[in-house]
C-alpha cells in the first residue's frame, strides 16, 4: 500500500534518519531509496549529487517534531529533481518510526503561492495603516504601520475590538464602523482626533476610511480599515510635503512589487475595456500598447476560445460578479499557452463599480500535463476494447487526434531488416484532425530513409521526437504530395514510436502537430512511450489469443466431422444436418461438440456435448470426450445409459472431465417405425417437432452431468419419431441470454422453432443460428434429425436382419 500511494511518503527515528522512502518521494526528489535510506534526513548535507539542505531550517523542524509539534512547508532542501516540494511531517509516539511524513509537488500551485505571498508583501508594505475586523469589531489582521500610528504592537490587538484597545477613541472608531456594518455601505474621509493604545499616546489625527468585506454570496462578513496619519501634516505645509514624498517612495515600491509577481495585472473600466495600459500583459502576448488598449486585448486569445471568454466576461462586467476563466492566450514567442484570469469590482461609496483589477496566472504547463493523462487513458480504454491488432492501432489513432495530433499514422513494418537503416512496410491507418486538408492518398507500400523519424524509432525501438527542421524531403515523405501537404498544414514537430510483439517492432505510429498547436515537448515524448507500450502489450496479448483460437478452432474442426448422408444412414428417409458456431464475437473457443454416426447394428447414433470453459483446455477435453464416446458406443452398441455410465467412470479416472453435459442417444427402427432413444446428462432438453410444426419439448427427468459422481445410476427415455418429424438436439449457446429474470428464454426457443420448422433442414439449422436472441457468446452447436415417408416392408426386413 505505501509503495502503491500517490504521495511521497518518508519516515524518521528519533535521530532525523530515513527510515521509510517510497517510490513517489524518491521520484519527487530525483533521490532513490538506497541514497536516503539510513541517513539524516534533516541537517547534514548528503553525499555528492544529493539533495543541498538548509541546515538551519531542517534543524528548526526537527527541533519541532521532536517537541511533539506538526510540522508543515516548504521541503528544506533543493533536490536533484529541481522541483519545489512541500511536506507535511508529525510526532508518532510509542515504538516505531518518531516521524512520519508526506511530500508533494508544488509546481501546479506555485503561481497560487506566488499570488499568497505577493498579497502578503503588499498588506504589509502598504503606505498606510490597514486592520479587518469581523462582523464583532474585532481586530482579526492589521499591518505594522497601523501598529506604528497607534502604538502598540500587532500581536496586541489581535482579538480585542478598538474600544478594548483604544479606550474612549476606539469606541467613537466603533460607532463608525458599526454605521458600515447596518447598511454595508463604505464610509471615506472620516476625520478622528484623540488618544490611542489605552488613551496612553499622544495626541493625533487621522483620516479614516472604511469598507464592507463579502464572502462569495456578497453577505457583508467584517469590515476593513484604512487609517492615514495626518498629525503632522496638520501642523506644517513643510512636512505635509515630506510626507506626500515619503508616501510616494511606499507607492513606487508597492507598484514594483506588483510588477514583479509572476502573473500579470491588468486593470479594465467599469465597462470592461482597457481603459489603461498593462504592459505585464503585453509581454505575454507581444501586443503593441495601441493594440491592447479598449477591446483589442480580446485579439490576443485562441479564436477557438475567444467567444466564450468575451462572454463570461461581458457576464461579470454586467452583473458586478467576480470572474475566472480558462483560455489559450498567444505567446509573444509564437504558439498558444493556457492562462487562467481572474478579476474583481472596484467599488465607490455608493457601491457602484468604477473599474476592475484582474490577474493573468500561465497555467500551461499543469492544463498540458492533465491533458496528456486524460489521453492516456482514453487511449488505454479504447485499445483494450479492440479485439485484433488493427483495431487496435486504430482506436490509439481514433483518440489521439485532434486531442494530442493534427495527424496520426500507423505503418505496418516489415520484420525483415532494410539495408542502410532503411525501414520499409505496409501503410494501415491514418487519422487527420478537423480542419486540415485530408493528407494525400497514401501509397500501399513506404519506404523510409534512414534520417527519418520512423526509422530511427524502429531501429532504437524507442520514441524519437523531432522538433527542430525537418529531414530532406526524400527521407521525410516518400512522395512529393505529402511534403506539400506537410508545408501547408504548417507541420513542425513529429513523435514516432514502435510498437513491439513477441520481441519484434511489427508497426510504428506517428504523430504530427501542425499550425498553432505548441511543439511536443520531451513530456510528451513520454506519454507517446507509455502508448507505445500500451499498444505493444495490447497487441501482444490478442496476437496470444489469436493463436490459441485458431490451434483450437482447427482441432474442433478437424474432430466435428460431417454427419452421415441419408444414403449412408441406413434407415430410409432420415435427413441429419449440424451446425457448428464458435464463440467468434469474444475471439474464444469452447469445448461444445457433436457427432452423428452409423452404429454396426445400423442404429444412428447422435451425441450433443459441453465441456466447461473457453479456451484450448476445453478444446482438447471436448476432443478426448468425444473419441471416448464414439469408441464406447461403437463397441457395446448398450442402451444410451450405460453408454453414458461407463464414459463418466472412464473420464474421471483418466481425470479427463470435471464438468460436461452431454446427450447421447440412438434413432433405430421399430416395427412402429423410428424412435429415439437417448440418455442426458444435465443437458439442454431435446425438442420433438411434429409434422405439423408444433415444438415439444423432451423434459423428462435428465441425470448428473459427468465428472460429478460416477457411481450414480442413469436412465433412459424412449420417444417415437413419427413421418415427417424433427428432432433438435442443441448446447445452451443457442438460447441463454444474460438478463432473463422471467426465465422465458427456452420458450423463446420453443417459438423460434416454430417459426423456421416448415424450412428444409439445412435451413432450418440455418435460421434457428442466425435468428437466435441468445447474447452470452458462447459456442452454439445444432444437430437436427427430419424422418420421411417410410416403406414398412422394407423397414421390417431391416429390423429383422438387425434382431437377428
Amino acid at each position: 500500500m505505501i509503495d502503491a500511494a500517490p504521495v511521497g511518503l518518508f519516515a524518521l527515528d528519533e535521530q532525523g534518519c530515513v527510515l521509510l522512502w517510497n517510490p513517489v518521494a524518491a521520484e519527487l526528489t530525483g533521490l532513490p531509496a538506497e541514497r536516503v535510506l539510513g541517513r539524516n534526513g534533516f541537517g547534514t548535507p548528503s553525499s555528492p549529487g544529493g539533495a543541498t539542505v538548509d541546515a538551519v531550517s531542517a534543524a528548526a523542524v526537527l527541533a519541532d517534531l521532536r517537541a511533539g509539534r506538526r510540522v508543515e512547508g516548504r521541503f528544506p532542501a533543493a533536490v536533484p529533481s529541481g522541483r519545489v516540494l512541500w511536506f507535511r511531517a508529525v510526532p508518532r509516539p510509542g515504538p516505531g518510526p518518531a516521524v512520519v511524513g508526506v511530500l508533494r509537488d508544488l509546481s501546479e500551485t506555485r503561481p497560487g503561492d506566488e499570488a499568497f505571498a505577493l498579497l502578503d508583501a503588499l498588506w504589509e508594505t502598504a503606505p498606510v495603516g490597514l486592520a479587518y475586523f469581523d462582523t464583532d469589531l474585532r481586530f482579526r489582521r492589521a499591518n505594522g504601520h497601523i501598529a506604528a500610528i497607534d502604538g502598540g504592537t500587532v500581536e496586541d490587538r489581535l482579538g480585542l475590538t478598538p474600544d478594548e484597545a483604544h479606550g474612549e477613541t476606539g469606541a467613537r472608531v466603533v460607532a463608525f464602523l458599526r454605521e458600515v456594518l447596518a447598511d454595508g455601505r463604505p464610509r471615506t474621509r472620516h476625520r478622528v482626533r484623540g488618544r490611542l493604545w489605552h488613551g496612553s499616546s499622544h495626541d493625533q489625527s487621522w483620516t479614516m476610511d472604511a469598507y464592507p468585506v463579502r464572502d462569495e454570496s456578497g453577505a457583508v462578513v467584517g469590515v476593513g480599515l484604512v487609517v492615514v496619519d495626518v498629525t503632522e501634516a496638520e501642523q506644517t505645509r513643510d512636512q505635509l510635503a515630506a510626507v506626500a514624498a515619503e508616501r510616494q517612495r511606499l507607492l513606487t515600491r508597492y507598484q514594483s512589487l506588483v510588477e514583479a509577481t509572476s502573473a500579470a495585472v491588468w486593470i479594465r473600466a467599469a465597462d470592461g475595456s482597457a481603459a489603461e495600459d498593462s504592459p505585464s500583459m503585453r509581454a505575454i502576448t507581444g501586443q503593441s500598447r495601441e493594440e491592447y488598449l479598449g477591446w483589442g486585448f480580446l485579439d490576443a486569445i485562441h479564436p477557438d476560445d475567444r467567444a466564450s471568454k468575451r462572454a463570461a466576461w461581458l457576464d461579470a462586467v454586467a452583473t458586478g460578479h467576480g470572474f475566472a476563466h480558462t483560455a489559450r492566450l498567444r505567446s509573444a514567442h509564437g504558439g498558444w499557452k493556457w492562462h487562467r484570469a481572474r478579476a474583481v469590482a472596484v467599488r465607490d461609496e455608493n457601491g457602484r463599480v468604477v473599474e476592475w483589477v484582474g490577474t493573468e496566472s500561465d497555467i500551461d504547463a499543469g492544463f498540458r500535463a492533465r491533458q496528456r493523462l486524460e489521453v492516456l487513458a482514453r487511449a488505454t480504454l479504447a485499445v483494450n476494447a479492440a479485439h485484433d491488432p488493427e483495431g487496435e492501432l486504430t482506436a490509439l489513432a481514433e483518440t489521439v487526434v485532434p486531442e494530442f495530433a493534427d495527424l496520426c499514422r500507423v505503418y505496418l513494418v516489415d520484420t525483415t531488416a532494410g539495408t542502410g537503416g532503411v525501414v520499409t512496410g505496409a501503410r494501415s491507418v491514418t487519422r487527420t484532425a478537423p480542419g486540415l486538408e485530408p493528407p494525400p492518398p497514401a501509397a500501399e507500400r513506404f519506404v523510409f530513409g534512414a534520417g527519418h523519424p520512423v526509422s530511427r524509432a524502429v531501429r532504437s525501438r524507442t520514441a524519437v521526437l523531432d522538433a527542430g527542421p525537418r529531414p530532406p524531403r526524400d527521407e521525410w515523405a516518400g512522395t512529393t504530395e505529402m511534403w506539400d501537404w506537410d508545408n501547408r498544414a504548417g507541420m513542425h514537430s513529429t513523435l514516432a514510436a514502435p510498437v513491439v510483439s513477441a520481441g519484434e517492432v511489427v508497426a510504428a505510429v506517428m504523430f504530427l502537430a501542425c499550425g498553432d498547436r505548441p511543439a511536443y515537448t520531451d513530456d510528451d515524448r513520454a506519454l507517446v512511450v507509455e502508448l507505445a507500450a500500451r499498444v505493444s502489450a495490447a497487441v501482444e496479448h490478442t496476437r496470444t489469443v489469436q493463436r490459441t483460437r485458431e490451434v483450437s478452432l482447427a482441432l474442433q474442426t478437424a474432430m466435428l466431422t460431417e454427419p452421415p448422408s441419408s444414403a449412408d444412414i441406413g434407415i430410409a428417409g432420415l435427413e441429419v444436418q449440424a451446425r457448428y458456431l464458435p464463440a467468434a464475437a469474444e475471439l474464444q473457443v469452447g469445448g461444445d461438440w457433436y457427432d452423428a454416426f452409423r452404429l454396426p447394428g445400423g442404429d444412428l447414433a447422435l451425441a450433443v456435448g459441453d465441456v466447461s470453459g473457453h479456451d484450448l483446455s476445453a478444446a482438447a477435453t471436448m476432443g478426448q470426450m468425444r473419441s471416448m464416446l464414439r469408441a464406447l458406443a461403437y463397441d457395446t452398441e448398450r442402451e444410451p445409459s450405460d453408454v453414458l455410465g461407463r464414459l463418466d467412470r472412464v473420464a474421471s479416472r483418466l481425470e479427463v472431465t470435471g464438468f460436461t453435459t452431454l446427450v447421447y442417444g440412438r434413432v433405430l427402427w421399430t416395427p412402429a417405425g423410428p424412435v429415439f432413444r437417448w440418455s442426458s446428462a444435465g443437458h439442454p432438453t431435446p425438442i420433438l417437432v411434429g409434422a405439423d410444426g408444433v415444438p415439444r419439448l423432451l423434459d423428462d427427468p435428465v441425470d448428473v452431468v459427468l465428472g460429478i459422481d460416477a457411481g450414480l445410476d442413469r436412465h433412459d427415455h424412449e420417444v417415437a419419431l413419427p413421418p415427417g418429424s424433427t428432432l433438435l438436439l442443441y448446447t445452451d449457446g443457442l438460447f441463454e441470454r444474460r438478463r432473463d429474470p422471467d426465465d422465458t428464454a427456452t420458450t423463446e426457443l420453443a417459438g423460434l422453432v416454430a417459426s423456421v420448422a416448415d424450412l428444409p433442414l439445412d435451413r432450418f439449422c440455418n435460421e434457428l443460428v442466425r435468428r437466435t436472441a441468445a447474447d452470452t457468446g458462447d459456442d452454439i452447436v445444432v444437430l437436427a434429425v427430419r424422418t420421411g415417408v417410410h416403406d414398412d416392408v422394407d423397414q421390417a426386413g431391416q429390423s429383422s436382419s438387425r434382431s437377428a
